[in-house]
Parts: structure tokens; sequence; C-alpha cells
């Protein structure tokens, strides 16, 4: 699928490419099902790119990876117009779940000490070996398995117990094919938001995304302004925190990724039921606790495109604060 902008930039979606880049071949068939979502989404690529923006790009897909890479190749697109292999193995690298872990990690030691509300990064680790996982599997009790490359609710396992043979199975292929398992201690999630950037000769915050999922698997972002976002999200996280939290993260992906890679970021988060019951109180008198680096994407998010679709186009669609939700396959509704 690809759309070409009054500007005439090529704007290509391509939601297969976190299975592409799980792959890492140029030769990737995506599955079926993939490719007719990928078609009957295809009115997304109007809001991949800011209303107004300039020509300084001429190929704007979903996000970069090999098997793209040889698709426009056969298409006849001259190679200088497309990443080479030392910045396809950068993307493919930075894409691993293990730099969220280890984003998490140097926020840890890079924020002031009364961080209440931050998750540790303990509840997680990045194992090796089938006895890690299933040692962490019996001190946590419930945990979620993540491959450290895969697509939207692919790759990613409950496990409650201990490890089944299919468990098992599943772990050993993993750990072979892409050298580790992310172990997660699984929680019960209240909100699921996104802190999204762009990178070029800078890195910049381009704003929030608030969305909804299911078992891993995006499902659609409520379609509000930053404000709004950052309301809502105060009621379970102090916004000075949050807004320190973003200066921090954009001062990390700066010293990751600046002049090595350009195109967007989206840092996914959470806020969840605190088990202990010692973090900081919320709405309803819960007690919440706050994961700020769940997973990094280094491609465009459907969150960007929400983004994209409430500053400007939100009186074109008649677009009340926070009243409005965005599926792909759904298009653009009234919630409630």
């Amino acid at each position: 699928m690809s759309y070409i902008c009054k500007e005439m930039r090529r704007v290509i979606f391509n939601p297969e490419h976190d299975l592409c880049l799980a792959d890492g071949s140029g030769s990737f068939i995506p599955p079926a099902a993939v490719m007719e979502f990928a078609r009957k989404c295809s009115w997304v690529e109007r809001f991949m790119v800011e209303s107004g923006a300039d020509d300084s790009v001429e190929i704007e897909p979903w996000g970069w990876n090999r098997t793209l890479r040889e698709r426009l190749l056969k298409e006849g697109v001259p190679a200088e117009q497309l990443p080479d292999d030392a910045q396809l193995d950068f993307i493919r690298e930075h894409s691993r779940r293990e730099l969220a872990v280890e984003l998490h990690e140097w926020l840890d030691t890079h924020l002031p000490a009364e961080k209440e509300n931050l998750l540790s990064p303990s509840y997680r680790i990045v194992a090796h070996t089938i006895e890690e996982i299933g040692a962490f599997l019996q001190e946590m009790g419930r945990v979620v398995l993540k491959a450290p490359l895969s697509g939207s609710g692919k790759g990613v396992r409950f496990v409650s117990g201990e490890l089944m043979e299919t468990d098992r199975g599943w772990c050993k292929r993993t750990l072979q094919r892409q050298g580790a398992v992310i172990v997660e201690q699984r929680m019960e999630l209240v909100k699921e938001f996104a802190m999204l950037f762009e990178c070029g000769d800078e890195v910049r915050f381009k704003g929030y995304s608030l969305f909804y999922a299911t078992n891993g698997a995006y499902r659609g972002n409520l379609l509000a302004s930053n404000e709004y976002i950052e309301k809502v999200l105060g009621e379970f996280v102090p916004v000075e925190e949050l807004r320190l939290v973003k200066e921090k993260i954009l001062a990390f992906l700066q010293g990751k990724l600046q002049g090595r890679y350009r195109g967007f970021v989206g840092v996914d988060q959470f806020v969840a039921e605190d088990a202990g019951g010692e973090k900081a109180e919320g709405m309803w008198g819960r007690k919440y606790c706050w994961n700020p680096a769940m997973e990094i994407n280094l491609r465009m998010t459907m969150g960007l495109v929400a983004r994209n679709i409430y500053d400007y186009y939100a009186v074109e669609y008649g677009l009340g604060e926070g009243t409005h939700c965005f599926e792909p396959e759904r298009g653009i509704f009234k919630c409630g």
C-alpha cells in the first residue's frame, strides 16, 4: 500500500514491518491476514504525514526493513533513496525489546530518589536460558513471555504457575532464533499510553498517545489534545513527574539515536494496580505504579496517526475533546 500526498511524498503503510524485522531477511512473505489488514486499513496513510509537512523525505514508510527495501528496489526505486545495510541493522537492533529494559534501568538511576510512582525495573528480566525463565516464573507466579522482536500481539505468551511443554517449546525456539526472552511480572493494567518522538538532526517530543489494547494487541486510540491526555494521566501520575520523565527519555534517545536514525519513535508506557499497595494513591482510592518504558518502537505508530488526526483534522471531522476514538478497522467514531 502507498499513498502520494500533495507534496509528492510517497507514504507506505506496511504494518507487517515488525514481523519483517523479526525474520530479518529481505525475502520474508507476510501472512495473508496481515496483508489483508494493510489493504483494508490503507486509509491511515493520509494521516501518517503531518498536514503541511515539507518534502524533505521522498519515501515515508510505516517502518524500514529489508523486505521493504527489496520490494522497492524491484519496483525500480534507486538504491540511494533507500537505507543501506548498516542503517537497517541499526533499526533492527534498536527495535529489540531489550532497549526498553535498558531505558527503564537508565531512568531508575537518572531520576530523583523520591520517584514513588515508578515501577522497579526488577519487575522483568532478559532471560537467556529456560532455567532463568522458570526461576522468575516461580518467583512471580504469573508472567508474560515476550520475544525480543515480534509484531503487535505476536510473540507474546501469558503463563501462570509453571511452564507447560508448549511454553517450553516456544521458549527454546525463541532463544535459539533471537537469543533471549523478556520475562515480565504480569500486572493489571489500568491505563496504556505512549510518549511520541521524532529523530532528525535533533530529537523532539511530538506528543502523547492514549491507547487501549487486548492481551498486548493494539485496538485503538482516544483522540484528544496533549493537555487533555496529561489531565487524564494526572489522575494516576503526578504531571510534573510525567514531564520530568519525558525530558529524561528525550535525553536517552538523543544519546542512542541522534545522528544514526531518522524517523519516529514511540515509547509505550502503562499504569498498573500495585499489588504491594505501597505506591501513590489515585482515583477510586486504589494504589498505582507506572512503567515509563514498556516498549520502544522505531517506526510510525498508531499513536502518531491518532496524534495527527486530532492535531490537524479535528475541525474537519468534528472531533470533540476526548469524545472520539480511532481504530484502524473501524475508522474514526464517537465513543461513549
